[in-house]
């Protein structure tokens, strides 16, 4: 079964794709859904409603982190020029540079509509991805623009691909996972959610 990014296969075989729609009295989110027969045929339909949508506000990106790997990401995401504003949240309160704890998040979406994990604990930036596609943020792949991706490659979402990254034919990169300065995914590699290869690591195939 073909899930992720909050699209999910029916009991009765159809894809479900969920988005948020809008948002009642007391701030909580109000779910719209785009059904298909497939997965690809879902997701098209959600993208073109969220297409409309972007239309009337910007992609600013939430980071949940402001620690040194959150700032690191910042950075990187400023070198796509994609996004006109990029915010912080963070759970440390003496951290000038947060808006907000990271629980306070759906606060920010209609704001910053697109958000990622940035941490080094994994088990942590897995919770933190989760909790913000439960909530319906937009989770990108951040990938630097000095980084080497094979066209084969599948990079899950929520994931960064660091300053000269190698990722080769055909690798699996789990959603959330970290690819540090330097390091390499070899071809034919399958990483799984949440995964962080060090700077410089080579990763490969035993054979």
């Amino acid at each position: 079964m073909r899930t992720g990014s909050n699209i999910r296969q029916r009991a009765d075989g159809r894809y479900e794709a969920r988005y948020t729609k809008a948002r009642d009295e007391r701030g909580r989110i109000i779910y719209g859904y785009c059904y298909g027969k497939t997965y690809e045929e879902a997701a098209g339909k959600r993208e073109a409603i969220l297409a409309t949508k972007s239309s009337v506000r910007e992609m600013n990106l939430l980071i949940l982190g402001a620690g040194s790997h959150g700032r690191m990401v910042r950075e990187l995401a400023e070198s796509l020029r994609i996004f006109p504003r990029i915010a912080f949240l963070d759970d440390d309160p003496s951290n000038t540079l947060a808006l907000a704890s990271c629980g306070e998040s759906s606060r920010f979406l209609e704001e910053y509509p697109v958000a990622i994990a940035a941490v080094g604990d994994c088990d942590l930036r897995l919770r933190w991805m989760r909790m913000l596609a439960r909530e319906g943020f937009v989770l990108p792949v951040l990938i630097h623009p000095t980084a080497v991706i094979s066209p084969s490659a599948q990079i899950g979402y929520g994931s960064v691909i660091e300053a000269r990254a190698t990722v080769g034919p055909s690798a699996k990169i789990g959603a959330g996972s970290v690819i540090s300065s330097g390091a390499t995914v070899d071809r034919g590699v399958v990483l799984p959610e949440g995964s962080m290869v060090r700077c410089g690591q080579v990763v490969t195939i035993h054979t």
